[in-house]
């Protein structure tokens, strides 16, 4: 019964880490234009943000959904973050100066700190944890900070895998689409850009309706 808790912490992250985000975007780009080894570090960086994430939602799950809903303004600028990064990536074309490359890899020098920053400030993630703990309490069973050690280090054990897990495939596809022609590289940034525009569309809609 105890490893519940593992597997609904994998899952959990996994289901949270599938659409894509701006550490997505960070791997898939991190494996094309350097090589996976460099994306690992941002991914292994990452799960770590993502763990510290969910605790602190665990811990003030209450206080922060509140907060949110009386701080309509951060949503909001995630929204505007979504779309100008959407129009951005749509725009996008690979062929670009090594002036401009060599500033950029000069920047994210440090993949780890740019994984765990990109994991850690990004409110959405922080309302999704507190979302999916509010759900857990109320329908699968009690997950406080209150809770047994052994189980709040498996959920979070299960978080970390489950975050890494779908990290790293992200970065197997970089890696793939590296080695193809760069109309394919050009044509995943304007469909990563569609997404990130409906997605922006979505949470608009969701922010007036409620």
């Amino acid at each position: 019964m105890i490893l519940l808790y593992l597997l609904l912490g994998t899952f959990i992250a996994t289901l949270g880490a599938i659409p894509l985000g701006a550490v997505n975007l960070a791997v898939i780009n991190t494996s094309i234009k350097e090589n996976i080894k460099k994306a690992t570090y941002i991914v292994l960086a990452a799960g770590i943000g993502e763990v510290l994430l969910a605790f602190f939602a665990l811990h003030c799950s209450l206080e922060l959904s509140a907060f949110f809903q009386e701080n309509q303004w951060i949503q909001i600028i995630s929204i505007f973050i979504f779309f100008v990064a959407g129009i951005y990536f749509i725009s996008f074309k690979s062929t670009t100066n090594n002036r401009s490359t060599s500033k950029k890899k000069k920047l994210l020098n440090s993949k780890f700190l740019t994984g765990f920053s990109l994991a850690i400030l990004n409110p959405p993630v922080i309302l999704y944890w507190i979302i999916v703990i509010s759900l857990t309490n109320k329908y699968i069973f009690e997950l406080t900070a209150q809770s047994s050690i052994a189980k709040l280090l498996l959920f979070f054990l299960g978080i970390y895998l489950g975050k890494i897990t779908t990290l790293y495939f992200y970065s197997r596809l970089g890696s793939k689409i590296a080695n193809k022609k760069e109309d394919a590289t050009t044509k995943l940034w304007k469909v990563v850009g569609i997404v990130l525009v409906v997605i922006s569309v979505f949470q608009s809609i969701k922010v007036i309706v409620v």
